[in-house]
């Protein structure tokens, strides 16, 4: 009886994301209370112990039937895990299999100058945000929304001009690993954000080290950050479409200069905010290791960026003009603008 009492309840559960999420959160609470069971002095489970186990198995089951491979890949660790009673390795899995791919970062609109600008963080994001402000104070700024839920509040936004900005994968990761993980090491709260929910990522780490994580399951664009999450994943429609103008961090100024000119918007020089600390860059340049797995994780960013292996920085030679204009993307379902 109860197994069939669990097969329902799997089936009506919710999805993997949702039930890791929660029993994460259950299993959290019970560490930091002190009543996450342990094995007795012989080696023989409590009855809390065997209740977590099954709550763990099930979660596993799940997992493994994940038309995810990084799913799959967790379930398998998981079960690992659970055969060893290595609770700690266990919450450290399911908080990762709890983790949903970030999508929401900022998105702006402005009704005036018919644009939404798509945030790729970790590419002058905030100081994009404070000059488009500036150009038009009325445009909406959306944050912890995905492209698709803005398009649904403003669907007239469909026929308005997109642009995004693109950096090096290798340069973003670097300044990702300065600024985020940096910062958890300073600040509990920020360690809280950036270290906690992913297994295997800890306070620490090298540059190198951080690379190699972002090549395993737990570092993938499954369950990943918005600030190492693939770029083309942040800016892209749910369909597949890239935006109308793709700038590019390296030629950052005349990118924007062009932008302006397409939507006729007040030209103001970009103001320099959240930049790093000079020379961590260049102190943190990848090993050749480091940058093939890098340039491995980020195929399709470097693909879609235009970026050559040989010459990282030659986009600035390019004409900054923005290509003809896009189509405008498909009606929603109803018909709607």
């Amino acid at each position: 009886m109860r197994d069939d009492t669990e097969r329902v309840t799997d089936t009506m559960s919710p999805d993997p994301h949702d039930a890791a999420r929660r029993l994460g959160r259950l299993l959290g609470l019970a560490r930091r209370c002190g009543l996450l069971p342990a094995r007795d002095r012989n080696g023989i489970a409590a009855a809390g112990n065997r209740m977590l186990t099954r709550r763990l198995e099930r979660l596993a089951r799940r997992l493994a039937d994940s038309p995810t491979p990084e799913h799959r890949d967790v379930a398998a660790a998981l079960a690992a895990a659970i055969a060893a009673q290595d609770h700690a390795r266990a919450l450290a899995l399911v908080t990762t299999a709890g983790c949903r791919t970030d999508l929401r970062a900022e998105k702006m609109v402005s009704r005036r100058y018919r644009f939404v600008w798509l945030c790729n963080p970790k590419v002058a994001s905030r100081s994009l945000i404070a000059a488009l402000r500036a150009a038009d104070p009325d445009a909406e700024l959306f944050r912890g929304r995905t492209l698709e839920e803005v398009l649904a509040r403003r669907p007239q936004a469909r026929g308005y001009f997109t642009f995004a900005f693109i950096r090096h994968p290798l340069d973003r990761i670097r300044s990702c690993h300065a600024d985020k993980h940096a910062l958890a090491l300073r600040e509990r709260r920020a360690a809280r954000w950036f270290i906690e929910p992913w297994h295997g990522l800890s306070p620490g780490m090298t540059f190198a080290e951080f690379c190699r994580w972002l090549d395993t399951p737990w570092g993938s664009d499954a369950f990943a950050d918005r600030h190492w999450l693939s770029q083309h994943r942040q800016i892209r429609t749910a369909d597949g479409r890239l935006p109308d103008f793709l700038g590019h961090w390296e030629c950052l100024d005349a990118d924007w200069r062009a932008v302006t000119g397409r939507l006729g918007l007040p030209f103001r020089e970009l103001p320099r905010l959240n930049a790093g600390p000079r020379g961590v860059h260049a102190a943190q340049a990848p090993d050749t290791a480091a940058a093939a797995v890098l340039r491995r994780r980020y195929a399709e960013d470097l693909r879609i960026g235009g970026y050559d292996e040989a010459s990282d920085h030659s986009l600035c030679n390019r004409s900054s003009e923005p290509p003809a204009r896009a189509p405008a993307w498909p009606r929603t379902a109803d018909g709607s603008d």
